[in-house]
């Protein structure tokens, strides 16, 4: 009587109702796939970043006063064209439209405009048109804040002038005369000094953004003796919005509260303002949008389709290759198996609310790779069983002998692995914890998936040999031939590859 081995128990119990086990995994794996579905791609900085650093914790603070990382709307094309022409008025209404200020009575604003004014995704907007109309609104106040000033202290001198003349005697005209004349030299005093203030800074024209002179000489610098070209180069201090004589910037900074969702979803919304022809520009500039959160939100995009391409070209790979290697009837079983755990454990994944990073989706062929190399060893254990003694045993005899014989060598394989994988679990970065975690679990479900529903499909697929005529004397049972597998594999576990690197396995 073969001697109970916990493997062989659980692959007794499971091929007794074999087509039960095999609908109940394939049910399982297939809700998995459907929860997988699920799995929204994750390129948060949590991913990449312990939430518990202070690297982080100091970054967050940052967006919380300047606004989370800055979706860029790169204006391409000679920067005298966008700035000294009307294109900067309309570069102004897009700024404007992305900072969320869509007034009622202008109708000319296209719908994303009053969309982005309800949900005002934006914390903060810089861009060039609105630095040069504060620039002018700015000094524009401060020359009306020096006037005020100045006509206080031209009345006060001319005052103080006046009551000196009386103190010395002089009649009423003389007095008048003496607050006449200092009132004159004051104001002339402060003209002057104006006047030589605005030469010092290039300022020679009554500040407004709709002055091409005093936005020439506010962004750009001049022209330098015995340049080969007369083309102007904006002033290095505005590289913030002027990096090059060529383009010009708009930064709309995202408020940090904003969910991958909303995130993208303003991302969206950015890109259409700056596609409208209300704001096009018409002097040959191109808006183009990108800044990290646009990157961001690309590289998930590309998560998501790369799970998908990974998972057609390992199942391609890997049905070839079973195809041309594995010499056994059932040569795919190995990759249904491998695709069921997978199933499985993306299912788990997207159950305990994870997200699809990169190394989720790196995981997804190791796992399958992993997972059909134990269904192998375990089919190929099972055909051994089935070609001893002259009346080979039936499927459900050699299914429990089979996993008796090899699962205590392969299961020891796979909690190795296991064991290499948990090493990961030490990482600072959370999405390599992460991929180890998927690959842990992945192997413990290709384990139990190839001890259950594999050996379940090999007792329901596999053919029943016929006694040969080699087999007319009475044979002995086929349950002693099974018992010296069984021996034999705890002994020492047969390589199933072969002279000639094909898989050797009959069935």
């Amino acid at each position: 009587m073969l001697r109970r081995d916990p493997f062989g128990s659980l692959v007794r119990a499971a091929t007794r109702r074999a087509w039960l086990t095999v609908a109940v995994v394939c049910v399982l794996a297939l809700g998995g796939a459907a929860l997988a579905l699920r799995l929204e791609p994750s390129t948060d900085i949590g991913t990449l970043v312990d939430p518990s650093s202070d690297s982080f914790e100091a970054t967050e603070e940052a967006n919380q006063v300047f606004g989370d990382d800055a979706v860029i709307v790169l204006v391409e094309g000679p920067l005298e064209n966008t700035v000294l022409t009307p294109d900067l008025g309309r570069l102004r209404a897009l700024e404007g439209c992305l900072a969320g200020n869509a007034p009622e009575a202008d109708t000319t604003l296209p719908a994303v405009c009053r969309e982005l004014a309800e949900k005002r995704p934006a914390e903060v907007v810089y861009g060039p048109a609105t630095f040069i109309n504060r620039s002018a609104l700015e000094l524009n106040a401060g020359l009306q804040e020096r006037l005020t000033a100045n006509q206080e202290q031209v009345a006060a001198i001319a005052e103080a002038a006046r009551r000196s003349a009386a103190a010395q005697g002089a009649s009423p005209e003389q007095q008048r005369r003496a607050e006449e004349d200092a009132r004159r030299v004051a104001q002339e005093e402060f003209e002057a000094g104006l006047i030589n203030q605005a030469l010092q800074y290039g300022i020679t024209t009554p500040p407004a953004i709709n002055n091409p002179s005093f936005v020439e000489q506010l962004v750009f610098g001049p022209i330098e003796p015995g340049a080969e070209t007369a083309e102007r180069v904006p002033k290095e201090r505005f590289a913030g919005f002027f990096p090059s004589d060529d383009a010009a910037l708009i930064q709309v900074r995202l408020r940090p509260e904003l969910s991958e969702e909303e995130r993208a979803d303003a991302i969206r919304l950015i890109e259409t303002a700056s596609g409208s022809e209300r704001f096009a520009p018409q002097r040959g500039a191109e808006l183009v949008v990108t800044g990290v959160p646009v990157v961001v939100e690309a590289l998930a995009d590309e998560v998501e389709r790369s799970l998908v391409l990974l998972l057609a070209a390992a199942v391609l790979v890997m049905a070839g290759t079973l195809a041309l290697v594995f010499r056994s009837r059932l040569r795919l079983l190995p990759l249904a198996v491998a695709l069921a755990a997978a199933g499985l454990t993306y299912g788990a994944v997207s159950l305990v609310g994870g997200g699809l990073t990169m190394a989720s989706v790196a995981a997804l062929p190791v796992l399958i790779g992993l997972a059909v190399d134990y269904a192998i060893q375990f089919q190929s254990r099972f055909n051994e069983v089935r070609t001893v003694g002259r009346q080979p045993p039936s499927p459900a005899v050699a299914a429990p002998a089979a996993a008796a014989a090899g699962a205590p060598t392969i299961v020891s394989a796979g909690v190795a692995t296991v064991v290499g994988f948990l090493v990961l679990l030490l990482s600072p970065v959370p999405m390599v914890r992460g991929f180890g975690l998927i690959l842990v679990l992945g192997v413990g479900l290709a384990l139990a998936c190839a001890l259950t529903a594999g050996f379940a499909a090999l007792v329901k697929l596999s053919p029943r040999r016929e006694r040969t005529a080699a087999a007319s004397k009475p044979p002995r049972r086929s349950r002693i031939g099974v018992r010296r597998v069984v021996s034999r594999g705890r002994a020492r576990l047969r390589s199933p590859v072969a002279p000639g690197g094909r898989l050797d396995a009959v069935g």
